[in-house]
């Protein structure tokens, strides 16, 4: 007797096919929201490094570079694979379907991950991501295997581009800075002196531990170990590896004597954006601190802060200066063991509006982008200009 061979009925292969597409879309969404965007914040230094190569571009520009290539990968994947999960609709009623539905997935995740609604300069991002993902998916749903190789092809960048944690060696150190800084602890005095006093102990140990070595990791590590310690215990965890001091008591109590310019928040605000420039890039830390004085500006909230920003921005230049290179990062320690002055910090706040309800910052400064929010701007900007520690 002959077999007789069962043909699997083509519905039922093109039902199989979507479901995978329909899978695959789902599981990247939830990475999408539950992993730090990018893990950590910015791009490996494998693919920066290849960047500076292939291209001969100096290190700031070709880890910016990176940064957005691997963003907005990500969020345009998600563009790629809802245009494969519609193709048993015809393009022309698929495509207005698509080209809303994956910029509103793409916002969304943003949304969940960050735990705020994005900003202005976030919410194009994530738009025009999605959008150019889902014109490359309609371009390729007619092939297969083209859009297969670059589905995996675009995962795979972007798992090797954002895998990285805090390397061994920056863990380590910053725990042992850390835990030499609480050793300390009782003999630091309260308040700004308190500020100044933390920052030599730091820079100190980083001068003794950078004989020969590398400055640049060195002052990394200072600069985390006081983020973590001054700004928030979690700040590391965005490379998903919490710094653990196992004192947390000591932490607290020694956090909340220490203030800059007389205000224990600016001290905080400093070292947060310090330690998350260290982690990341200089633009996605400002982001972060300015999302977080948009949600104090909502009911409930303290209010809008120039302040508060302004001491973001000192705490993101301070981390930049420190650690552009060996000369400057070598220059930094030697003139901090030789006095620490606040106004090389962070300048004079005073003047600069605070506790702004959002009606009022909307109507009276026209929002981040107004008139009124520039001209502010624009005098933080000079008055950080004459900070020395900060160039």
């Amino acid at each position: 007797m002959k077999n007789k061979k069962t043909n699997t009925p083509a519905s039922t292969k093109l039902f199989s096919v979507h479901l995978i597409w329909g899978t695959l879309l789902i599981a990247w969404l939830v990475t999408l929201c539950i992993v730090p965007d990018p893990r950590p914040l910015g791009a490996s230094e494998l693919a920066v490094r290849g960047l500076r190569f292939i291209f001969g571009v100096p290190e700031p520009a070709a880890r910016f570079a990176a940064t957005v290539a691997f963003r907005g990968m990500g969020l345009g994947l998600i563009g790629i694979l809802l245009s494969f999960s519609f193709t048993r609709v015809r393009l022309k009623w698929a495509a207005p379907i698509i080209l809303i539905v994956a910029p509103l997935l793409a916002v969304g995740a943003q949304w969940i991950n960050y735990g705020y609604f994005p900003i202005g300069p976030q919410l194009r991002f994530g738009v025009v991501s999605a959008i150019l993902g889902t014109l490359t998916g309609m371009v390729l749903r007619r092939s297969w295997m083209s859009l297969a190789g670059l589905v995996f092809l675009a995962v795979g960048l972007y798992a090797w581009g954002t895998a990285t944690d805090v390397p061994d060696d920056l863990y380590e150190a910053a725990r042992v800075t850390g835990l030499y800084v609480l050793l300390n602890a009782e003999d630091i005095p309260e308040g700004d002196e308190g500020f100044a006093a933390l920052l030599q102990i730091v820079f100190t140990f980083a001068e003794d531990n950078s004989h020969g070595t590398d400055a640049v990791i060195a002052n990394r590590t200072a600069i985390l170990a006081l983020g973590v310690i001054l700004g928030e215990k979690r700040v590391a965890k965005v490379a998903k590896r919490q710094i653990n001091l196992d004192r947390r008591k000591e932490i607290v109590a020694l956090r909340k004597r220490i203030t800059l310019r007389g205000k224990r928040d600016l001290s905080q605000h400093f070292w947060v954006s310090a330690a998350l420039a260290v982690l990341s890039d200089k633009g996605r830390s400002m982001t972060v601190g300015i999302a977080k004085e948009m949600m104090d500006a909502t009911p409930g909230g303290s209010g809008f802060s120039f302040v508060d920003l302004m001491a973001n921005r000192a705490g993101i230049l301070f981390a930049d200066a420190a650690t552009r290179n060996q000369q400057r990062a070598r220059a930094k320690q030697m003139r901090i063991l030789e006095g620490v002055r606040i106004a090389d910090f962070m300048p004079e706040i005073q003047g600069l509006p605070e506790r702004i309800p959002r009606d009022e910052f909307q109507t009276e400064y026209g929002g981040l982008g107004g008139a009124g929010t520039q001209r502010v701007a624009e005098e933080i900007r000079r008055r950080l200009a004459t900070c020395e520690a900060l160039r």
